[in-house]
């Protein structure tokens, strides 16, 4: 299984903003969250957060700074949760956009990215992400993504995406065929099945 200092680590390199952190600027900290209130916790969440980590990971992450406060200001999987959709994405915009492209493909894929247990990481959402940190730093000016890098994760994505449209065409069709075998099934007699069936051999 992959360290989580790890992947926290790693995320920088592909997640940098161009030096400036969440805690660069004036940033929304929300005195009721469990996570925004512990600085330490705070950004140890967001780092995993953007790093692709499950909710449960994050929790299994911050057991050590649980272990030394009251219970009312553990950080459970729900306050991660509630974090991660509330506060993570004023504090951290461009990783949150990341983490939400993650989020989404984990789904479609049914990867479990609350209960998980290590990172909701796939190759689409891994190919979605560059290409919008591309288009991010070819718009800003800044080349930490060359143009060809984010070119060709476009290329890429929309492949993915064409063929799983192909796929979503051929199951609508084949939806649509069984609906009117069943239509012609409860409203036709029965004896006029096998005419039918001659009709459609022709």
């Amino acid at each position: 299984m992959t360290d989580l200092a790890e992947m926290s680590h790693a995320s920088d390199d592909l997640l940098d903003t161009g030096g400036a952190t969440g805690d660069d600027f004036a940033i929304h900290l929300e005195p009721r969250c469990r996570v925004c209130r512990n600085d330490v916790v705070r950004r140890k969440v967001n780092d995993l957060l953007a790093a692709g980590a499950t909710y449960a990971a994050i929790h299994r992450a911050v057991a050590e700074d649980n272990a030394g406060v009251d219970e009312a200001d553990r950080v459970t999987v729900d306050s991660i949760r509630r974090h991660a959709a509330r506060h993570y994405p004023v504090q951290n915009v461009a990783k949150a956009t990341y983490r939400e492209i993650l989020e989404q493909r984990a789904k479609e894929n049914g990867i479990d990215f609350v209960d998980g247990v290590a990172t909701a990481i796939t190759p689409m959402a891994f190919y979605e992400t560059l290409m919008v940190k591309g288009y991010q730093s070819i718009v800003s000016g800044r080349e930490d993504v060359d143009a060809n890098t984010a070119m060709n994760a476009a290329a890429k994505l929309q492949a993915i995406l064409d063929t799983r449209q192909g796929d979503a065409d051929i199951s609508g069709l084949r939806l649509q065929v069984r609906q009117l075998a069943d239509a012609v099934r409860s409203t036709v007699p029965q004896s006029m099945w096998a005419d039918i069936l001659a009709k459609l051999e022709d």
